[in-house]
């Protein structure tokens, strides 16, 4: 044997080497998170709809007025309490006590009802 066969690997012998180094290095697998597509606005509504069930109070506010403890005591039926607002100024409606809109008293069905007129909007940041 000469000193260049010795240095000399056959194909055979290169390909085992490579596959022991291979089986015996831990392998790496990269995983990429996909990306996940933006809502559509269907998929935004049916992730809302749950809350579409959630009860709030409504409030219609006609004005109000101050009184004392003592003013409070002589009313009786048939009082007549002085509100704050002119009889033709809109109506604040609150939701769970937040002012969204304003409207006016109307009657509907034998029943007080509201009519919107205004909505309130949300305040800019």
């Amino acid at each position: 044997m000469s000193d260049t066969e010795d240095t000399e690997a056959t194909p055979e012998a290169q390909t085992e080497e490579t596959a022991a180094t291979e089986s015996s290095a831990p392998a790496a697998t990269a995983t990429a998170e996909v990306p996940k597509a933006p809502a559509t606005d269907e998929e935004k509504h049916a992730n809302l709809d749950f809350l579409l069930d959630v009860p709030v109070r409504l409030t219609a506010e006609l004005g109000n007025c101050q009184m004392t403890m003592h003013e409070l005591l002589e009313l009786d039926l048939g009082s007549v309490v002085q509100l704050d607002k002119p009889a033709n100024a809109s109506v604040d409606v609150y939701v769970n006590q937040k002012l969204v809109a304003r409207g006016e008293v109307v009657v509907a069905e034998d029943n007080f009802g509201i009519r919107i007129k205004e909505i309130v909007a949300k305040p800019t940041s």
